[in-house]
């Protein structure tokens, strides 16, 4: 999920010429070649409105360098997720593989275009789920509503396999003969044994579930028998695991069991807040909340609004008036036009209002945008 903090550095690091380009991708198939062509066709139009701003001769072929490389990496192209989200300035390049499908569009400007990446701070962020079994080792990277097997596969998914893989283990920890897997399953192991057994074979695959966890960054959350998370612990060294876990044996749990399991934590950790601004929404009197998007630019330039709640996929193009503290509208939006729910958003992190994007289905007061202000 992307973080708060990621959101600030956008919007601090921006600078006159900022550009954001987002794209659907696709995992595979047909359609995934299409990619890094449609790709290749956003960064011509992204040269042309750099120009606009900066005609300075190689100011856009420069700026857009680092970008136009990405062509040249079939392997990029082939580890994408649903979305793809690029920011480029004179001193920034990031790029954000996103979980779920968003808008093709370039988007440049003195800042940066957030929206795009605000899903991934509430509703619609990925996480994964590691079922810390003995049987059958599972990792899932999940969004609320889906599930995927991310599983290295070259690693051993159960003790039996890591011992079969490699009798000599066994004799490293037991004094059974070579390939007596009863050392292990039977009665000739006490419990000293099985758990050190346990942890080498843990330690033997840690290494590649991190390596699979670090290319997404995504938080971790451990499903598994008290004794088996502990013993998992011992050797995880990913730092995005959480502290709560799922305390289930996870071989009696299908993949959306273990999502859902993984999901009420991700809501109690992650989105406590914006469900108790929703709360707070449909309690509230009618004087500390607010649908209408001008009433609500005006509350948030001014540091009144509190929680800001936008719906996915809709844009309001116009403008603040600054001087008479107005929104003016535009439908044929021109160089000094913004996407208002965009800067909107902006506004609010820079005076410390929360925001938050919906579905439109779930937005409280069934609105484009809703807040709910301090004061």
């Amino acid at each position: 999920m992307v973080s708060e903090k990621t959101i600030h550095e956008l919007i601090e690091k921006n600078s006159d010429v900022s550009v954001t380009i987002t794209l659907p991708t696709h995992k595979k198939g047909e359609e995934s070649k299409q990619d890094p062509i449609r790709f290749k066709n956003l960064l011509s139009e992204a040269a042309e409105k750099i120009n606009e701003i900066n005609s300075k001769n190689g100011f856009a072929d420069n700026l857009l360098k680092n970008a136009r490389q990405l062509l040249d990496k079939p392997l990029f192209w082939s580890h994408l997720d649903k979305g793809l989200a690029v920011y480029i300035s004179t001193d920034r390049f990031d790029i954000y593989k996103l979980p779920y499908e968003i808008e093709e569009q370039v988007f440049v400007n003195n800042h940066f275009m957030i929206t795009p990446l605000l899903p991934m701070t509430s509703m619609d962020g990925s996480f994964s789920v590691l079922a810390v079994s003995r049987q059958n080792i599972r990792l899932l990277r999940c969004t609320r509503n889906e599930v995927q097997d991310i599983t290295p596969a070259d690693i051993p998914l159960s003790v039996e396999d890591y011992l079969e893989i490699d009798p000599e283990k066994q004799l490293q920890f037991h004094s059974g003969s070579r390939g007596q897997k009863a050392v292990y399953f039977g009665h000739g192991a006490n419990d000293e044994d099985k758990l050190i057994i346990v942890e080498s074979f843990y330690r033997e695959i840690e290494n590649e579930i991190t390596k699979v966890l670090k290319l997404n960054d995504d938080p971790l959350i451990l499903t598994g028998l008290t004794e088996n998370i502990a013993t998992y612990k011992k050797v995880n060294s990913y730092n995005r695991t959480l502290d709560e876990v799922v305390k289930r044996n996870p071989d009696e749990l299908k993949d959306k069991e273990l999502k859902d399991k993984g999901w009420e934590i991700i809501q109690k950790f992650f989105l406590g807040d914006m469900y108790k601004s929703l709360e707070n929404l449909k309690k509230a009197t009618n004087d500390k909340v607010s649908n209408n998007l001008a009433e609500i630019v005006e509350a948030t330039v001014m540091g009144k609004s509190q929680t800001i709640f936008i719906s996915k996929g809709e844009k309001k193009w116009g403008f603040y008036d600054e001087e008479n503290h107005t929104v003016q509208y535009s439908t044929n939006p021109n160089g000094k036009d913004v996407e208002l729910l965009n800067w909107l958003s902006i506004t609010a992190f820079k005076t410390g209002s929360k925001v938050y994007m919906l579905p439109k289905e779930e937005m409280p007061i069934r609105s484009t945008v809703a807040a709910e202000y301090r004061f």
